[in-house]
């Protein structure tokens, strides 16, 4: 809640905004001003309220700095992110010398497109500064450049500002979550975040239009008590779908009224992300309660207070993020001026200063914060919506926001508490988001299957499937290849991997390195030497049955003959969903169909590693299969992560799990299973590594991936 002590001080800092500038400064009638020009990008809709603040914080940057001898003036050129020949007008911004920076765009799809036009050319990329592009994967490939400066933190943590809420409402026995099926934060990320709550995770519910949202309504609603008392996360792709779930609701009302039969309806409580907040659904919604979280001011700035004082309405969300945009680009010239640097390093001089204590956003304090700046000095200086403090290790992103939490009641967003994401769960502020790690993890006792006996090993068979295809899918065919490596280096003899890939990266036309693939930057080309039994689309679902079964025929000339006395090793490397995963654009396999195939697979003992977003729930649906283990690249409920993205080529290189595991085999190929599962849990991010079956396999503290990955010598 916001502390008591503040009241006074933000009637003070509103009384300061309304009132006369400070005139106890001697004007200097003689002085230099540099006018720079800023490109702002925003959606139609937003204009209005954006060029309000823009004037707003301009009016301050310029009170800010009289009386001093050099000065700056930012001029703004507003452009419209939603028109049809936006693409021009982002390739004219890029080329046009005179525009020093970028505020915006406020979508991340937009500032994609933005980045990517500044990062043609190195004399291209002016400072490109968000107030609002959140999603993870447009943070996530521009980390490593200097010219992106991303003033809120992505998804990830308004999610975790949501689930912590939850978490912390003993009475909702489960949590599921409700969102557009288009690969969004939310999907990604919602297991993962629920599990290090200790929340257990009811389902996830995919939609893509009207008929989808009204179906899982009905589905989440009914007259079951139970249902009250779970919890659903609500990420609306846009104001008419948050509309379609509360006109559904009261449709259910309207005919369990009719029934007469004296039953209630039961609803979730309903917790909803930002995407939520407008003055339509305020004006619109009527049939439930709602609550929910969205970005917002740091209440110690007294912000959001001297905002409603000057215009007579509340702040929306990234408003905050903006007025601190410009702000920034204002302190950053001034700098500039006197130290010759470019733009992009004199703000990363502001972001890092510390020397002292820095002024307030008033101009009072800004004026403090000016003059050190024109004389080099670079004080600690917060903005509005944050204290300014960027990941350490690429500066691309602030690593703690202010998000409030409201309620709507009476046709108003009431703000019930604010949450700063500073001391999270995440194991460091320092770090980007994605780089969050587990803290959950599983236990295993060293007696688990110590019952269980093996005839002696005889010899050793792989099958590795990248199953996922395209020149997008690039990581997974390479980590496959990475593995096929491995086992090459250990020994293994083609006669006994199979290697199922598509084979369509080496070659293509988007390889600017011909003939190569990696899993790093400066990795060696792990296709030379390959060998390619089977393309993907050559082969279907029930193919792999046949080959783990050592069915082989004209087309299946190269199969696993594996027996009882043999181990098998299959890695799975590719796209996974709910209930199966993918097996190329057009097919995949069944929980079900894998786990017969498996049931009917020869075996001593077999080793089943997948990377694939839900992977763990094919582990836990195959529970109880004989001398079978598997390791997970997620839990059931959780997608897996890319990890190593390229500039060179524009996609990722490698996945998170699979990284980790070939650094931990090729560190030490007789590592124990245990250490093996604690090694990737420990290093994989943003998603819980799994281990299952480990009663009907044996005990990890005595079972190696020598049994696995170095071919027996006779």
């Amino acid at each position: 809640m916001l502390n008591a002590w503040l009241f006074p001080l933000c009637l003070v800092a509103a009384w300061c905004m309304t009132a006369c500038s400070d005139d106890d400064d001697v004007v200097v009638q003689q002085h230099d001003t540099k006018k720079l020009k800023v490109a702002v990008l925003m959606g139609e809709d937003e204009q209005e309220r954006w060029k309000r603040t823009a004037r707003w914080a301009l009016e301050n940057i310029a009170d800010a700095q009289q009386g001093m001898p050099d000065r700056v003036e930012l001029q703004i050129e507003f452009y419209n992110q939603d028109a049809e020949d936006i693409e021009t007008r982002m390739k004219q911004i890029a080329e046009d010398t005179t525009i020093v920076a970028v505020a915006g765009p406020t979508t991340s799809t937009r500032a994609t497109l933005m980045a990517q036009r500044l990062n043609v050319k190195k004399t291209y990329q002016k400072p490109m500064i968000t107030p609002s592009a959140t999603q993870t994967e447009y943070q996530r490939k521009f980390a490593n450049t200097a010219f992106v400066w991303n003033m809120a933190e992505s998804n990830i943590a308004q999610l975790e500002v949501l689930i912590a809420g939850i978490a912390g409402n003993v009475t909702e026995e489960a949590v599921s979550l409700l969102t557009a099926d288009e690969s969004n934060d939310y999907e990604e990320w919602f297991g993962f975040i629920a599990e290090e709550y200790g929340l257990k995770v009811d389902g996830i519910y995919l939609y893509n239009t009207a008929d989808d949202v009204r179906r899982y309504v009905r589905r989440l609603c009914g007259t079951d008590w139970r249902q009250g008392a779970k919890a659903l996360v609500f990420n609306p792709s846009d104001v008419e779908m948050a509309l379609v779930f509360d006109d559904e609701i009261g449709k259910m009302k309207s005919e369990l009224k009719a029934l007469e039969n004296g039953k209630s309806l039961y609803i979730p409580n309903v917790y909803c992300s930002d995407a939520f907040v407008s003055d339509r659904i305020v004006g619109e919604i009527r049939h439930t309660t709602y609550q929910g979280v969205d970005l917002y001011a740091m209440p110690e700035s007294c912000f959001s207070l001297a905002y409603r004082q000057h215009f007579g309405e509340d702040l929306i969300n990234g408003e905050a993020q903006f007025y601190d945009a410009l702000c920034l680009v204002a302190y950053a010239a001034v700098l500039s001026r006197h130290t010759h640097q470019s733009l992009n390093d004199a703000i990363l001089k502001v972001v890092d200063g510390r020397d002292g204590k820095g002024g307030s956003w008033l101009p009072s304090g800004m004026r403090d914060n000016f003059r050190q700046l024109a004389m080099g000095v670079t004080p600690d200086i917060d903005g509005v919506s944050s204290t300014w403090t960027f990941d350490e290790q690429t500066h691309s992103c602030v690593v703690e926001s202010t998000f409030r939490r409201w309620n709507l009641y009476n046709r108003k967003f009431v703000t019930t508490e604010y949450v700063s994401t500073d001391g999270s769960k995440r194991t460091s502020s320092s770090k980007s988001i994605w780089d969050w790690k587990a803290s959950h993890l599983q236990n295993f006792n060293a007696s688990d299957g110590k019952h269980l006996t093996y005839p002696q090993l005889d010899d050793q068979w792989a099958l590795l499937i990248a199953a996922s295809k395209g020149w997008e899918n690039y990581r997974f065919q390479a980590d496959v290849l990475a593995i096929y490596q491995i086992l090459k280096q250990h020994g293994y003899p083609d006669d006994h991997i199979v290697l199922v890939c598509e084979d369509d990266l080496a070659y293509n036309d988007k390889n600017t390195e011909l003939g190569i693939i990696r899993v790093s930057e400066t990795g060696d080309n792990l296709y030379n030497a390959s060998v390619i039994d089977y393309k993907l689309r050559d082969l279907s679902p029930d193919d792999i049955g046949d080959i783990l079964q050592g069915k082989r025929s004209e087309r299946l000339p190269h199969v696993i003959e594996a027996d009882s006395d043999d181990n098998v090793f299959v890695f799975w490397s590719g796209h996974g969903m709910v209930g199966s995963m993918d097996f190329g654009s057009q097919k995949s396999v069944s929980y079900q169909q894998m786990k017969k195939m498996l049931a009917d697979t020869p075996h001593r003992k077999l080793l089943f590693a997948i990377e694939a977003c839900y992977s763990g729930g094919l582990g836990e649906y195959c529970t109880g299969l004989p001398g079978t283990l598997f390791v997970t690249a997620s839990s059931p409920y959780e997608t897996s992560h890319a990890d190593v993205w390229s500039k060179t080529i524009g996609v990722f290189r490698s996945n998170g799990f699979t990284k980790g595991f070939q650094n931990a085999v090729s560190h030490n190929a007789d590592i124990n299973l245990r250490d093996l599962y604690y090694t990737l849990a420990r290093t994989t991010t943003g998603s819980h590594v799994k281990v299952y079956n480990v009663r009907s396999f044996g005990s990890l503290y005595d079972n190696s991936m020598k049994e696995f990955m170095t071919p027996r010598k006779e």
